[in-house]
């Protein structure tokens, strides 16, 4: 998102404005120690919606009253601003344009004041337009209080934009803030979103696509439990039709099981014009002989069953020989010594030591008895699965025997009814009615409201599946990472990378968020391993250059804001600069409080590093405004100055009044006694 920083600045206790107004492209704020400048990225982070106060205690901290930042979002410039003494609260107002003389003590009304989640929230408003990131409900509902994801917040762009002077060198480190595993995968999770990948409608969609699922597959279920319903029926009409068949005395079936089974509500028809007295055959021995196939079916299936009871008790006995056969190995231990008396011949007295060897043979067989009883394999496992399989036959074999014993009880119940003088039609309707529940039920489960249900859930799904489909968000991911690392590859050959890391190849993935450079023969070297302060800023360096690049071409699709902070990226060459006290910058200041060694870089080398890095920068933003209209606004704070840039920028320019050594951030410093 192109943004841009007017200023950044402070109101003091005496109502005085001290700030520092910035422009496009690259910006260098220097000066010597303990003048402000590393407070300015903090002063933006607490004005950008940060919970912690982290502005360096000194002189700063102790004149503010107020702290602001006036900036420009697209074409919308605002004012943003949090007082020290009141952390829950911030300041947000809109602007028809940049003037800098609007800014003052009064400017700064209480009305304007939010309470910061609101003040997030609308901030945020200006970049995104998201309000639930929740893919799957049944997700929500598992948390505390039925509370929606994380969305997206303005605290997650500070990822990609601050890099702080503890940060911008770091070999553990390269974004800002995941030293929080939770604000870590939330920025990462987020990313798809930053990049224009995704917008609430996918979210939407994907809600959708959940809440269409669990419901599709609740009506297969109960589809499936319908199908089983009916298979039982199934079964259960056979019987009760041939029984049927039988007491009527026909021997061929008028309408065939598989007819019935087709469309029972048609049979049923059918039924009531065969199920008539004058069709009643009196002379048939159908029921004879229905009764005789069921007696001997009886009779077949109880020797199946006794031959699976045998094969239960005996596979039960082998388990327990098995359970007895490890109880016992487990007991037995091998003696270490056995002691053997000596054989002596009572006339010669000559020893014999036959009995000797033969205990040492002995003692060798049980040692390797021993050995196989440790490692026989126990049949246990095969026996006890072999076992559940001849129960579950058994069970099933025990439900076909109840089956068919009922079908006999009802044949020689009817004919005890005959012989107590009642009615065979009467007999043959009351088991008609039974055959017809059994149809109704059938019936029942074939239902068309469900397939169409089934079918209608199915179409939605699909039509949902290739809307999503176009997101496309794990390609995107992977097309992204790869322009970032074409981008490294283009602006890290300018940086002095230490000859074993030359040509430099980093990669960067932005599903999980790894860097690392990559040698000839495929060896992945990361950030921690790499070795020298140089080669940790200049990764770092390049990696937020590139990635910025890739946002400035993704242009309104990416909501990040274009702005970029390196706080004191020189410490790596000048560590000492933080006892620079002086009043002008040279290279002989440096030198002194330097104090190398004759095995260091000659300080001449390292001066020319600082340069090429300004340079770089300087170029940097020229290329991408030339080519997208704008690039990204690159703050940085340094005691490095009076640099001479290799494409002849005047260092004079980048600095634009912000040169702090004979004052600070603060200047003039109020008075002990103001209010």
């Amino acid at each position: 998102m192109k943004t841009l920083i007017h200023e950044i600045g402070i109101i003091d206790k005496t109502g005085n404005k001290h700030a520092v107004c910035l422009t496009r492209g690259l910006n260098v704020v220097t000066g010597k120690s303990s003048t402000g400048k590393s407070a300015l990225i903090e002063i933006f982070d607490y004005c950008f919606g940060s919970a912690e106060y982290t502005v360096p205690k000194g002189v700063i901290t102790n004149s503010a009253k107020i702290y602001y930042v006036y900036l420009q979002v697209g074409e919308q410039n605002m004012i943003v601003a949090r007082r020290p003494d009141a952390k829950t609260k911030a300041f947000f107002r809109r602007e028809e344009d940049y003037n800098q003389d609007k800014i003052h003590e009064g400017y700064f009304q209480d009305d304007y004041f939010r309470p910061l989640v609101e003040f997030k929230k609308h901030l945020r408003s200006f970049f995104l337009d998201i309000d639930d990131v929740d893919e799957s409900l049944s997700a929500r509902k598992n948390r505390k209080y039925n509370r929606k994801a994380a969305t997206p917040s303005i605290r997650s762009f500070t990822s990609f934009m601050l890099q702080h002077q503890n940060l911008v060198a770091n070999k553990h480190a390269l974004f800002y803030r995941f030293d929080e595993k939770e604000k870590r995968d939330q920025a990462i999770d987020h990313t798809k979103i930053f990049l224009g990948l995704v917008d609430q409608e996918f979210f939407i969609l994907s809600q959708e696509r959940e809440r269409l699922t669990i419901e599709l597959n609740s009506l297969k279920r109960e589809q499936e439990a319908n199908n089983r319903v009916a298979d039982n029926q199934k079964q259960r009409v056979e019987p009760v039709l041939s029984q049927l068949y039988a007491m009527m005395g026909l021997i061929d079936a008028p309408i065939s099981l598989q007819q019935i089974l087709r469309n029972p509500q048609d049979a049923k028809d059918r039924l009531d014009k065969v199920i008539i007295p004058e069709n009643i055959v009196y002379n048939s021995g159908a029921i004879a002989q229905r009764y005789k196939q069921l007696k001997e079916n009886l009779t077949a299936k109880a020797a199946e069953l006794r031959k699976l009871q045998r094969q239960a008790t005996s596979t039960n006995k082998n388990i327990e020989e098995e359970n007895r056969f490890v109880e016992n190995s487990l007991k037995f231990k091998l003696q270490e010594k056995v002691l053997v008396a000596t054989t002596v011949c009572p006339f010669c007295r000559t020893e014999k030591e036959h009995l000797e060897h033969s205990a040492e043979k002995l003692q060798k067989a049980l040692a390797k008895v021993s050995s196989n009883l440790r490692y026989a394999k126990p049949m246990k496992a095969k026996f006890e699965s072999s076992l559940i399989l001849v129960k579950r036959d058994i069970e099933l074999l025990s439900q076909e025997i109840s089956s068919v014993n009922k079908q006999i009880q009802v044949l020689e119940q009817s004919d005890k009814e005959l012989t107590e003088k009642k009615s065979l039609y009467e007999t043959i309707v009351m088991t008609k009615a039974r055959l017809f529940v059994l149809l109704e039920a059938l019936n029942l489960a074939d239902d068309d409201g469900l397939d169409e249900r089934l079918n209608s859930l199915g179409a939605d799904l699909k039509k949902i599946d290739k809307k999503l489909r176009t997101y496309n968000v794990r390609e995107g991911l992977i097309d992204a990472a790869n322009k970032v690392n074409e981008h490294m590859a283009e602006i890290g050959k300018n940086f002095e990378f230490e000859e074993s890391y030359k040509p430099i190849n980093l990669h960067f993935s932005f599903e999980t968020f790894d860097l690392y450079h990559e040698t000839d023969n495929g060896e992945k070297i990361y950030l921690r391993s790499m070795g020298s302060g140089a080669n940790w800023l200049y990764c770092h360096v390049t990696l937020f250059l590139a990635i910025h690049q890739y946002f400035v071409e993704l242009g309104d699709k990416c909501s990040v804001p274009s702005i970029l902070f390196l706080d004191q990226p020189t410490q790596v060459y000048f560590p000492s600069f933080k006892f620079d006290k002086s009043e002008i910058f040279n290279k002989e200041q440096v030198a002194k409080l330097e104090q190398r060694t004759e095995n260091e870089r000659p300080i001449d080398d390292d001066m020319k590093a600082v340069e090429n890095l300004f340079s770089q920068l300087s170029i940097y933003c020229l290329r991408l405004e030339g080519a997208n209209g704008f690039s990204p606004q690159i703050i940085v704070t340094d005691h490095a100055d009076d640099l001479r840039l290799s494409n002849g920028v005047n260092f004079e320019t980048l600095v634009n009044g912000n040169r702090w050594r004979k004052r600070g951030l603060i200047d003039p410093i109020p008075s002990e006694n103001a209010e």
